[in-house]
């Protein structure tokens, strides 16, 4: 079993991430020539139910089985460790099934208050992926805590390909049988490839799991081998050596085991917040499908215009600004572990050191992604929707160029959004970020409100908002961070100069691409002029010295391997 290094996790997470968001985008393109509109539109009117439960029945225990196994594995207490594990499967197994249930008796009411009765089938073929799901983030939590990324990536691309595969073979199948049975069959190939996502991680747990047993029968064996020699010997002291030695599930004396009960407490501490902060953005989503398009409605737009409006941001816009936030969520599920191990030492001058280094890295990355997509908004869209977007109705290319633009600096505050939300519940605040976008989300929502309906603004006051809800989450939890630890914070290094640095790249990507697009095709001006960009940025941040030496050693690729006497009980 090896362990890996901090940036190669989140290298693993970034492009597994990015190739399952790829196979997810491919697989909506044949799906929608099976289905057909109508047959797409039961599709996801399932999905956005079935989405709010998963999120609510496995991303807090997802993050709290993570923090809490990062904790044991660093004091080396292996059978906290695996009790976390079995209380936090024991305890989303639970969850999932309620919810399982009740979606199954509710299926015909939800369809039927959704106006399309024959969704309801897809309801019963997708709840038993509830259950599954869970489990599957369940251990993916735990991989993660014990710092091994791979059967995450593993997992989540297999179950793309199978959802993609098996998924487009029974729409095709069911189709004979009428619509409502296509979108069963699409829908039974998601729940299949969860099926299949979760025997593939299980298999990469019983597999670490016998090779821990094996070491610890081996490395036994051979203690008692030199144990009789020591006997024969007579020499107490080696006795006691040996002895020790085999003792490799030996208590900790200063950390106690825990009973149900307390394992129980430490992962709901962390999964309640961590869960109701989770649920805040998928609910500011749900409050916009009500609001805007009535709001374009009343300020004098046609319900044609509004709808094209809402589509343009919601499915085009904000689908593009989710990518490049990928690599920020690898980074930052690698940060758990991390972190959690320092918090539980009680190191808190290596806390404060790591957490300043993640701050900047943050900035930095949110801050070449942000230009990447400011810069080239225009030929990101052509390239993926330039048959799509057309201009019967309004000028679709020239809102979604002006939305994407407006829309990336979002990248920036929800980058650390994400990362203030991974420090503060893992030092045990996981309560604020809750909090501080529920607040955020008031204000949110009364901006929408105020600014949407103004004609001259539209839909552009919905992306106002939203903005001003991440900067003002983000803000309020940097001044909580800042309070709670003494971050080692240096204005230049950490602000100014990736700031000076980013602008100075802004501008000269900017005039390139201009002055490249008169040559060659779109296209390749985007591509040549964005490796140009990110090379001398990388370049800039380098010899800059916006990081120190030994925070560059972060960045090694090294995988250390785990030693077979790791672990107490």
């Amino acid at each position: 079993m090896r362990k890996y290094s901090f940036i190669l996790s989140a290298i693993i997470l970034a492009l597994g991430g990015f190739f399952a968001k790829a196979i997810g985008a491919l697989y909506k393109i044949p799906l929608t020539n099976v289905l057909g509109s109508a047959g797409m539109g039961i599709y996801y009117l399932i999905f956005p139910i079935y989405s709010l439960i998963i999120t609510f029945c496995s991303s807090g225990i997802g993050v709290a089985v993570s923090t809490e196994v990062a904790k044991c594995r660093k004091i080396r207490h292996r059978y906290n460790e695996q009790k976390l594990l079995r209380v936090s499967l024991v305890l989303g197994f639970v969850i999932s099934i309620i919810f399982t249930i009740v979606i199954v008796v509710l299926s015909k009411t939800l369809a039927e208050y959704q106006g399309n009765i024959n969704a309801y089938l897809g309801y019963i073929a997708i709840a038993p992926a509830i259950i599954i799901s869970t489990l599957i983030a369940t251990l993916r939590g735990y991989f993660q805590g014990i710092e091994n990324m791979v059967p995450t990536t593993v997992s989540m691309i297999i179950e793309q390909i199978v959802k993609l595969s098996i998924g487009l073979i029974l729409a095709h199948r069911f189709s004979v049988y009428g619509l409502q049975y296509a979108v069963l069959g699409a829908v039974l190939g998601v729940t299949i490839s969860e099926v299949v996502a979760l025997v593939i991680i299980a298999l990469n747990f019983l597999s670490y799991k016998g090779q821990l047993y094996y070491n610890y029968r081996n490395l036994n064996y051979k203690s008692k081998k030199k144990l009789q020699v020591k006997r024969q010997l007579k020499t107490t002291i080696h006795y006691k050596k040996v002895i020790a030695k085999s003792r490799i599930f030996k208590c900790n004396s200063k950390t106690i085991r825990y009973t149900t009960k307390v394992a129980l407490c430490k992962l709901l501490k962390i999964a309640i917040p961590g869960t109701f902060s989770s649920l805040i953005i998928p609910i500011a989503t749900m409050l916009d499908s009500f609001m805007i398009i009535n709001l374009l409605i009343s300020s004098g737009y046609s319900s044609i215009i509004s709808t094209s409006l809402y589509g343009l941001w919601g499915g085009v816009v904000q689908s593009l600004i989710s990518l490049p936030t990928i690599i920020v969520t690898a980074i930052t599920t690698s940060l758990v572990p991390s972190l959690s191990g320092l918090v539980v030492k009680n190191d808190t001058n290596e806390i404060s050191r790591k957490i300043s280094f993640f701050i900047k890295l943050t900035w930095v990355l949110s801050l070449i992604l942000f230009i990447i997509i400011f810069v080239f908004a225009e030929d990101i869209l052509l390239f993926l929707y330039g048959d799509g977007l057309n201009s019967l109705v309004i000028d679709e290319m020239f809102y979604a160029v002006k939305m994407l633009k407006m829309t990336s600096v979002s990248i920036i505050y929800y980058s650390f959004l994400q990362t203030f939300t991974v420090i503060l519940q893992t030092i045990g605040r996981a309560n604020t970020p809750f909090f501080a976008m529920a607040g955020a989300l008031v204000v949110r929502t009364i901006l929408i409100y105020g600014l949407v309906k103004i004609a001259n603004i539209n839909i552009f006051g919905g992306i106002i908002a939203n903005i001003a809800f991440l900067s003002l989450s983000t803000i309020v939890l940097s001044i909580v961070i800042s309070k709670k630890i003494n971050t080692d914070y240096k204005f230049f290094n950490h602000l100014f100069k990736p700031l000076l640095i980013g602008s100075l790249v802004l501008a000269i990507t900017s005039i390139s691409h201009w002055l490249l697009k008169s040559f060659v095709n779109y296209f390749f001006s985007m591509i040549i002029t964005a490796v140009i960009g990110v090379a001398i940025y990388i370049m800039c941040i380098y010899f800059g010295k916006v990081f120190t030496p030994k925070e560059l050693k972060v960045f090694s690729f090294s995988r250390k391997k785990i030693n077979k006497n790791q672990y107490k009980t």
